[in-house]
């Protein structure tokens, strides 16, 4: 039921920038000088506009035959990507990442991988420039 924007690839914060608004925006801790996923939370105007673990769960099952149960922290093996969805969707190809809504730790936050065969979730730094975002769309 949720709408989502198209992919981007976040503008970094620096630290400073991060610490200024992190209450505003919702984010509990300033690591990087160079924080991609700072920049997505407001580029998105707060964590409550990014998806959550469980979201991105639900956009995998879009994406792979039979719609698996993708849970929020589960890694799903021996997948058949439908071709064409992602884009459908207005996602990109594969291979690519989607960042949460949900801190790990300090300098950390969840993300979700989009493969072939496979969908995994980790924790990344967040000054990991590889990862894009969608925001929560009214």
């Amino acid at each position: 039921g949720k709408k989502w924007s198209c992919p981007f690839k976040p503008t970094p914060l620096t630290k400073a920038e991060c610490e200024a608004e992190k209450g505003k925006l919702g984010i509990k801790e300033c690591e990087y000088n160079e924080d991609y996923w700072a920049g997505a939370v407001k580029q998105c105007d707060g964590v409550g506009n990014m998806p959550t673990m469980a979201d991105l769960g639900k956009i995998a099952t879009l994406l792979y035959d039979g719609a698996p149960s993708v849970g929020a922290y589960q890694d799903i093996h021996n997948l058949t990507f439908i071709s064409g969805t992602s884009t459908s969707l207005g996602l990109p190809q594969l291979d690519f990442s989607l960042w949460s809504s949900e801190e790990y730790a300090s300098g950390f936050a969840y993300s979700r991988y989009f493969y072939q065969t496979s969908t995994s979730y980790n924790y990344y730094s967040r000054f990991n420039n590889q990862n894009q975002a969608i925001c929560q769309i009214n």
